[in-house]
């Protein structure tokens, strides 16, 4: 008996000290839980921050997108839109350096968002092909040894190089009109995506016509209508031509593409702001 109750005694311990040990792993959980909780909406109130993440994750998405298809326009379209409709909007989605510098042109955005979007979208671009050329490097199959390479950049003819520079302008031309009237859909993603889409498919398909004389080997294009996308296809180098073609002509054709639908929408607006990420124009925001 003696035993009994030793052994019932140690048993009740053991519980009491259970009991007594509960309510404080409860409140450190709580202030665990409390921490991380307030944490999060400290940068759900960071706007920039937000749209740094989904820029890199959108441009990862993308260039995966774009090697994945072999640069298809009408695969690429649909690879933006459903980009746009996952990431929630199209406002602070550019996925694009030259549609980023056209806003920022127009005063959508503010300089330092500018500078951070691009180095978001070009550092989500290098990752993207560092992962797909890593998973390339560690196949085993017949495909890889066959020596099959990521989707890269062409070199342009020599002395038709203005060509393909043009295309690259009228192509980002096309695709800044239709993000800069992305934009303008700030309540509806499915407008915005397709927008957006439609008008990278096209953008592809022009630049793509205009320069289709030039492809004479297999997994190479010449039009990629984003800066970001032609590093990451190795398509620069210390020439004057690559920087023009690849740099050059997007940037000034989302510059061209954002005045033009600017001009256009003219008077049906007085500001066209970003307005999800602040405005600042005063009573003729219209947000």
């Amino acid at each position: 008996m003696a035993k009994k109750s030793a052994i019932s005694s140690t048993k009740k311990s053991n519980t009491t000290k259970l009991d007594d040990t509960m309510p404080a792993m409860r409140g450190k959980m709580s202030k665990v839980k409390a921490s991380v909780k307030s944490f999060y909406c400290k940068i759900q109130e960071m706007p920039l921050i937000s749209a740094i993440v989904a820029e890199f994750i959108g441009t990862f998405m993308l260039v995966s997108g774009i090697f994945a298809v072999q640069g298809q326009p009408l695969y690429v379209g649909f690879i933006i839109a459903g980009i746009v409709l996952t990431l929630g909007g199209a406002a602070g989605i550019y996925l694009n350096p030259a549609m980023t510098i056209g806003a920022w042109v127009t005063g959508k955005i503010k300089s330092v968002r500018a500078i951070f979007l691009i180095l978001a979208q070009v550092f989500g671009a290098a990752v993207s092909w560092l992962t797909l050329n890593a998973f390339l490097n560690s196949s085993v199959t017949d495909v890889a040894a066959s020596g099959q390479s990521l989707f890269h950049a062409a070199t342009p003819i020599t002395d038709k190089e203005w060509i393909f520079f043009f295309a690259e302008l009228l192509g980002a031309t096309i695709i800044a009109l239709g993000m800069s009237a992305a934009i303008r859909f700030k309540k509806s993603n499915t407008k915005a995506a397709l927008a957006y889409g439609m008008s990278v498919l096209v953008g592809l398909l022009v630049a793509g016509w205009a320069t289709s004389m030039s492809l004479v080997e297999s997994n190479t294009a010449l039009s990629f209508l984003n800066p970001a996308v032609a590093i990451a296809a190795n398509a620069l180098s210390w020439n004057i031509w690559p920087v023009a073609i690849y740099i050059l002509a997007p940037a000034l054709g989302g510059i061209i593409g954002f005045a033009i639908q600017d001009f256009l929408n003219s008077n049906s607006s007085k500001c066209d702001c970003d307005c999800a990420n602040g405005c600042d124009c005063g009573d003729d925001c219209k947000c």
